[in-house]
């Protein structure tokens, strides 16, 4: 891409004149600025986000939506944004969208009002259209752990098909052929990742295995991992393991089968996904996927952070690695 030095080479121009261009700051003639506009247009040059912030007046606040507050993976990824923006001297105004997409649209309508430097955001995946208002205003955006097609902007990502690959071939190395996996939303591209991984692990395996899928798209993951334990594990051919694309899901399946006096990992092996404060502290401990949520948050704010400076417009996609926990939550099946 261009650079403001190669704008203004091509238009006979200093770069102080460029900025001032761009900027609208102090007097150019309009002859200097038909050609700096001429050479802009020429070479594709796009104004860096610094620019656009001087414009407009930066204003050191930075959105954050994310689809569900309460839940942990979303809370501590929020967190770790907003201790990363502080740092800088930004302050984040954090908002939750319930995984609807009319409050998510009634944020963005915010965030525009107040007039936010930029917006780090966990898409509700309903709708790519909530969002174009802050593509059409030139609001510099991150996306998080959630994809929207049509959206060329910096992403950030955990790897959900190696996390959940990792994890299957986990229970079938310890031997495990009757499991059940559950999950959530349907629409959310992470899940799917995560049952592709699935997929891969049991289609490299091969041989009999019974697995059954049940998929909620409920906000209530305790309870929905409580009760579909409850139904799944007092059947006559009850799974020897269970895989839940949640870490919070996990707990609520824990529970149950302590109800159910069941021991685990002795008479239910149990996976989780995510690697939330709390898998290390339930009894048993949690064996899980770990996702770098803090690093996730951080490295989204600090790609934020460097498209303000940043003259020349350029996009990554950074996708962080994903680890198995082996913990006390799963062994060799009994029977």
């Amino acid at each position: 891409m261009a650079t403001m030095k190669q704008v203004a080479k091509a238009a006979n121009v200093s770069i102080a004149t460029v900025s001032r261009v761009i900027n609208k700051t102090g007097y150019v003639s309009p002859d200097l600025e038909v050609r700096v506009q001429e050479a802009m247009d020429k070479l594709a040059y796009l104004p860096s986000s610094l620019a656009r912030s001087l414009r407009m007046q930066e204003t050191r606040t930075i959105g954050v939506l994310i689809p569900q507050l309460n839940q942990p993976f979303f809370s501590t990824l929020a967190f770790a944004i907003e201790k990363s923006l502080f740092a800088q001297d930004y302050r984040a105004l954090i908002c939750s969208a319930e995984e609807d997409g009319d409050k998510e649209r009634s944020y963005v309508d915010m965030f525009l009002r107040q007039r936010v430097d930029g917006v780090v955001v966990v898409p509700t995946g309903h709708s790519s259209q909530t969002l174009l208002p802050l593509m059409n205003n030139g609001t510099p955006m991150v996306m998080v752990d959630r994809y929207l097609k049509g959206f060329t902007v910096n992403q950030v990502f955990s790897d959900n098909v190696s996390g959940a690959y990792q994890g299957m071939r986990h229970l079938l190395e310890l031997g495990h052929r009757r499991i059940s996996v559950i999950g959530t939303s349907h629409y959310s591209e992470p899940m799917n990742d995560r049952l592709k991984g699935i997929d891969r692990a049991l289609a490299e395996h091969g041989g009999d295995i019974v697995i059954e899928h049940f998929m909620s798209d409920t906000l209530q993951h305790f309870e929905m991992g409580y009760d579909t334990a409850k139904q799944v594990l007092t059947r006559d051919s009850r799974p020897t393991a269970i895989f839940a694309l949640m870490d919070v899901i996990a707990i609520g399946i824990m529970h149950a089968a302590a109800e159910l006096h069941m021991s685990i990992p002795h008479d239910l092996s149990v996976i989780g996904f995510d690697d939330i404060p709390l898998s290390s502290f339930s009894i048993p401990t949690l064996t899980t996927v770990a996702q770098p949520i803090y690093e996730m948050g951080e490295v989204a704010a600090g790609l934020l952070l460097k498209s303000f400076s940043d003259d020349v417009v350029t996009v990554e996609t950074i996708t962080l690695d994903t680890q198995l926990m082996i913990r006390q939550s799963t062994a060799s099946p009994q029977t």
